[in-house]
């Protein structure tokens, strides 16, 4: 009898000393920009939060400033060439989009065609409400919710939405394509409902 009372009094001794430890707590979706949990996660040497492509792009610029006080367009993805594309609107800058913003191969086809690509410019200035009802529905690119990325070319990317009305919505995507290390525009994507 004397020996079970010493191993209860020695069980409740350990158990009065015990502290509930942490070693590794990643909730879902704790790494995007913004989250908060109940409790902040709890990472190990073997884990770690990465950056999101949004998250980096909060403090880098999507640009380089040159020595001549020029710019030097830096498209990492569809969202930064969305950047670009609503910068040239906004600030009127015709000689920026046709040079750095659209791709080499639309320019061709304009020269092909025996049209400067300039018109390419004059186009989305006519066109600027269906842009900007575009860029409303994608407001993160690739990464908007119900966006679609797909390959339709050799290095050329789609990033579109589906299903919706083509009443309110006339350009329901657009092709970027890999030139060197930017993303630079191919063209609109016309809705077809589907």
């Amino acid at each position: 009898m004397i020996a079970r009372l010493g191993i209860v009094a020695a069980l409740g001794t350990l158990l009065a000393a015990c502290e509930t430890h942490v070693v590794r707590y990643n909730p879902p979706l704790a790494g995007l920009p913004g989250a908060q949990t109940g409790e902040p996660p709890v990472l190990d040497s073997t884990m770690r939060v990465t950056d999101t492509t949004l998250a980096a792009q909060a403090t880098s610029k999507p640009y380089i400033e040159n020595a001549d006080g020029t710019k030097t367009l830096i498209s990492r993805n569809g969202r930064d060439l969305m950047f670009h594309i609503a910068t040239c609107m906004r600030e009127d800058d015709e000689k920026t989009f046709t040079e750095q913003v659209l791709s080499e191969m639309t320019r061709d086809e304009f020269y092909a065609k025996g049209y400067d690509p300039k018109l390419a410019f004059r186009e989305l200035k006519r066109r600027r409400e269906d842009l900007e009802k575009l860029f409303k529905i994608l407001p993160a690119g690739e990464l908007s919710p119900g966006a679609r990325m797909q390959t339709v070319g050799v290095n050329i990317m789609r990033v579109q939405v589906h299903y919706v009305d083509p009443e309110s919505l006339p350009w329901c995507g657009f092709d970027m394509k890999l030139e060197g290390t930017n993303w630079k525009l191919r063209w609109f994507v016309e809705n077809t409902g589907q």
